[in-house]
């Protein structure tokens, strides 16, 4: 597949590429163009252009084209979800939960986008300006950027690109270097719904060396990143020239905590779904399993048997539970933080390895210590599950609050009292009761506190987030009674 650069499939200006492997086989699927700076220049040239046009097109009109992508998206479903597949190493009901969620986003965002408007202030609120009416409104900030991940790229890519297109915005778009083919038919298909050719770019490559050097161009306004927090550091560095917008939502070490007087059925389900979804590789998963003392022996004993019965393999059989990790590289780092772990003093009950190269046997780790890297800020982003011990409350939201991270969380306990008080007390962008922290609703506003990111995004705040704010004065517009 090729680039897309003012509305036209093009290849990179001095014709190197790059393989797209499928992570399950191993075998390529197609290649795509490595940006040169020229390219990417030129990315930015035609995105000024096509703000200046897409800017001036009415909104009814722009909640009208992205309708008739939505409708051009499913009519692709099933090429998106062979792709989804064989580009991430997603299993079938995987790849088609991300397309059905994604139209449903698509379509919430535009119902959200009709009605969200200014406001108008009170007149004769405050001395001196009793006369004036003062309103806002909203208007796009220019060319936004983004830049996505590789572990849910067709929601993502609708997560950020769409609110940005209908408030006004023109869109580059850098995908992940490792699943950049469904990005690529996506753009195709913003395209043929009417968006401006101008308005939207794709650009192809390595974040390290694509992705830095466009983040940085003094032509871009807005950077909405999805990755981990490193990548959002060195970006936020690189925007800090021009003083970028941002938007980052970055790591997480999410903590699931589990109180003694928890339904255990529900606990071990939600610990099972809350981490093994995508081998892991979720942002908001939870990856720290906070467990009280007195049901920690019974708890592990029974998430130990179901986790015998996870089956890790062919995507393509529909009898898997997940597939690979994304990578060779992926899955060695998973592998090599899990014998840091064990290092460290962690128990290991169940897998550990590495096998096929790319894929991780389901691992259960006990006898893990607040003090480990595993429990503080070691993200472990594949089918790991520690589990730490804890006697108080007191003890277990400290343990949770004791990371550099705060994306989502959870808590599970019959008493809705306790479970309120340590919802309010954790210190992350989301908590939920009765449930694992891998959430996420349409309207929610999504992302973390600490260093998990900057930011929200969901429903209207995603289009807030994509626009600016502007305050409109009519002077003398009232007249008072002298009192």
């Amino acid at each position: 597949m090729k680039m897309i650069i003012g509305g036209h499939n093009v290849n990179s200006s001095d014709g190197a590429v790059q393989h797209v492997i499928n992570p399950a086989t191993h075998q390529p699927i197609d290649t795509v163009p490595i940006a040169t700076k020229e390219d990417m220049e030129l990315a930015v040239i035609h995105a000024r252009k096509g703000f200046n046009v897409w800017s001036g097109v009415p909104l009814h009109r722009r909640i009208e084209t992205i309708y008739a992508f939505e409708q051009l998206f499913q009519d692709r479903w099933q090429d998106l979800l062979k792709l989804s597949m064989q580009e991430a190493g997603k299993t079938k009901a995987l790849a088609a939960g991300e397309i059905r969620v994604t139209s449903a986003l698509i379509r919430n965002f535009c119902e959200t986008a009709r009605s969200l408007g200014g406001e108008t202030f009170a007149p004769g609120n405050h001395p001196f300006v009793e006369k004036d009416l003062v309103l806002t409104v909203r208007e796009p900030w220019g060319v936004v950027l983004c830049v996505l991940p590789f572990n849910n790229p067709i929601e993502l890519f609708v997560q950020k690109v769409v609110p940005a297109l209908l408030m006004g915005n023109s869109v580059i778009v850098k995908p992940s270097s490792n699943t950049p083919l469904c990005n690529i038919v996506m753009t195709e298909l913003l395209l043929q719904s009417g968006v401006v050719p101008d308005a939207v770019q794709i650009i192809t490559g390595s974040g390290a060396q694509v992705g830095k050097h466009i983040v940085a161009k003094k032509g871009i306004d807005v950077v909405s990143l999805t990755g981990s927090t490193e990548v959002g550091i060195q970006i936020a560095r690189d925007c800090a020239a021009h003083l970028h917008r941002l938007s980052l939502e970055l790591g997480g070490n999410d903590a699931l905590i589990i109180l003694d007087d928890a339904d255990l059925d529900l606990a071990i389900g939600e610990s099972l779904s809350g981490r093994h979804l995508n081998a892991g590789q979720i942002c908001c998963a939870s990856k720290r399993f906070l467990v009280q003392n007195s049901i920690r022996e019974d708890f592990t004993r029974r998430l130990l048997e179901k986790l015998k019965g996870i089956k890790v393999g062919d995507p393509n059989d529909e009898s898997t539970t997940f597939g690979p990790v994304i990578s060779e590289t992926a899955a060695i780092e998973i592998e090599r933080h899990i014998q840091h772990a064990i290092a460290q003093g962690a128990r290991l009950l169940l897998g550990g390895k590495r096998f096929n190269r790319t894929f991780i046997e389901p691992t259960l780790l006990t006898e893990v210590q607040p003090h480990m890297d595993i429990a503080r800020d070691l993200e472990i982003f594949g089918p790991v599950w520690p589990i730490i011990g804890f006697d108080t409350i007191e003890e277990a939201i400290a343990i949770a609050n004791g990371s550099s991270y705060g994306l989502s969380s959870g808590v599970i306990t019959c008493d809705t009292g306790k479970a309120l008080r340590i919802a309010r007390a954790m210190q992350a962008g989301c908590c939920v009761i009765n449930g694992s922290g891998l959430y996420r609703s349409a309207d929610q506003p999504f992302g973390g506190y600490k260093m998990s990111g900057l930011g929200r995004e969901g429903g209207r705040f995603t289009l807030q987030e994509m626009s600016q704010l502007k305050t409109l004065v009519f002077k003398n517009q009232y007249q008072f009674a002298e009192t």
